[in-house]
């Protein structure tokens, strides 16, 4: 038996029904056993669009909303299926396999997240196994369980014991057979690996809100840091950074939340002024809920449109569903989770970066080769006032001139300040900025970090499993 069990998380896209078409299509299955399929209908049209058969059937049981959804799907030239069954959190076939002439039962499961009602799921499909003793029996699927914490490859979840021990129970009072499926091929895990530092970005919401300014004036007044130009504006920038930080998480947290407790708040000052004339603070209040509202609004809007990066969503359409979808497909496609170096599979944070950095290193090295010389070669030169209006100090009219040429939204370097932070507070920078130019232009020597950059590494194909396809 050939058998796919596969969480698919999600099955209406067209780049996930890509990826399963070329599963199926590598591995000749029998029968294919999808979970979370977040589908609520299912035709032979979907089916045929991830695998290639003309003969072929399916069982399919609905998603509950945006949650859960199973499907089998089987080769009719492989598998007699005699029936099918749906029951909640699984989906069962009882068929036989042509060619050997064996029954068999399928038992395809999504369970529930929640551990009683896993332990509930546990306790009915004992009951069915019960009956069943005797006979083949395959259980799959997804069961929102581990059987031990050493399964646990993030340290941040937590594994409650008792569901541990309950599933465990399960397997052994059904006489089930826990086949040692692991490593990539097998299996998938959300790592908290450190693969290096991340770019942090400025938000344009911030700017919408009344107290910003203020903030930023303050805090860059009281930081006191001694040193060169270069090395000064760095840091500032570095401690801004962080504060913004702790700014932002204070005063944008829960925005939706904060949104509807003051539409509710409106709607109770609404409710009470038809019956009864408001109290002045009371109308005060309602002007200020109203443009709280729409402060926050603004700014929900604001993060949506920078997240996403689609045009169209500047004109006020978050539509956080289908900019999840899209990024999680692009996150899919691009992760490099394991390289392929000479013929073998590499895995892990630091075999991979290794792999990594050796490739590009031999990849930049520079190379001994005959190049073509200027020896002999006249060339047009300046004059003495030319040459000398080279290497004229930059004058801060210049200097603001470059920066306003720049897209307000690009950010520089990875401590991630944009132009448009740096436009929106020029007075309160200039000075620092004009002394790293005047003494970069001096000697000639940038800081260290100033010029930090991180290398984006753009696949050549969906899927790149070698260094050579980025």
């Amino acid at each position: 038996m050939k058998l796919v069990s596969w969480n698919i998380r999600g099955l209406g896209g067209v780049e996930k029904k890509r990826e399963v078409r070329s599963l199926l299509k590598e591995k000749s299955l029998f029968i294919v056993c999808l979970q979370e399929t977040k589908l609520q209908v299912c035709d032979d049209g979907i089916c045929s669009s991830m695998w290639d058969l003309k003969l072929m059937a399916f069982s399919f049981r609905p998603s509950q909303g945006a949650s859960g959804g199973l499907l089998n799907v089987w080769d009719l030239t492989e598998v007699d299926v005699w029936s099918t069954v749906s029951l909640k959190h699984v989906l069962v076939i009882h068929g036989r396999f042509l060619k050997s002439n064996e029954e068999f039962h399928l038992f395809n499961i999504y369970a529930p997240c929640d551990s009683q009602a896993r332990r509930v799921l546990w306790e009915s499909l004992s009951l069915r196994l019960g009956l069943l003793r005797g006979t083949h029996v395959c259980v799959c699927g997804d069961f929102n369980v581990v059987r031990s914490r050493e399964e646990k490859r993030s340290a941040s979840d937590h594994v409650g014991v008792s569901d541990g021990d309950h599933f465990n129970q399960f397997i052994d009072n059904n006489f089930l057979c826990d086949l040692p499926l692991s490593g990539k091929s097998f299996t998938w895990f959300k790592g908290d690996e450190n693969w290096g530092p991340k770019p942090s970005r400025f938000l344009k919401c911030w700017s919408d809100t009344n107290v910003y300014a203020e903030f930023v004036n303050t805090k860059s007044k009281s930081f006191q840091v001694d040193g060169w130009g270069g090395y000064v504006l760095k840091e500032k920038f570095k401690l801004m950074k962080a504060a913004l930080k702790e700014w932002y998480a204070e005063h944008t947290q829960n925005l939706s939340g904060k949104i509807v407790s003051l539409k509710q708040r409106l709607a109770v000052l609404d409710g009470k002024g038809e019956v009864e004339e408001l109290t002045e603070a009371e109308c005060d209040e309602m002007h200020a809920v109203t443009a709280d509202i729409h402060s926050f609004s603004r700014m929900h809007t604001s993060i949506s449109w920078q997240q996403s990066r689609y045009q169209w969503l500047s004109e006020g359409d978050a539509n956080s569903k289908f900019f999840h979808y899209v990024f999680s497909s692009r996150w899919r496609r691009n992760t490099l989770s394991s390289v392929l170096v000479d013929g073998v599979e590499i895995e892990g944070l630091l075999p991979v970066r290794h792999a990594v950095f050796s490739h590009f290193e031999s990849h930049f090295q520079s190379q001994i080769c005959d190049r073509p010389s200027v020896e002999n070669l006249k060339f047009r030169s300046l004059s003495v006032l030319e040459g000398e209006g080279l290497i004229t100090l930059f004058s801060v009219d210049e200097v603001k001139v470059v920066v306003w040429d720049c897209d307000s939204f690009k950010s520089p370097g990875p401590d991630g300040v944009n132009f448009s932070f740096i436009k929106e507070f020029w007075l309160l920078l200039k000075d620092d900025i004009m002394r790293f130019v005047v003494e970069f232009h001096r000697n000639g020597k940038l800081t260290k970090g100033i010029n930090s950059t991180f290398i984006a590494l753009i696949p050549k194909v969906d899927s790149p499993r070698r260094l050579n396809e980025l």
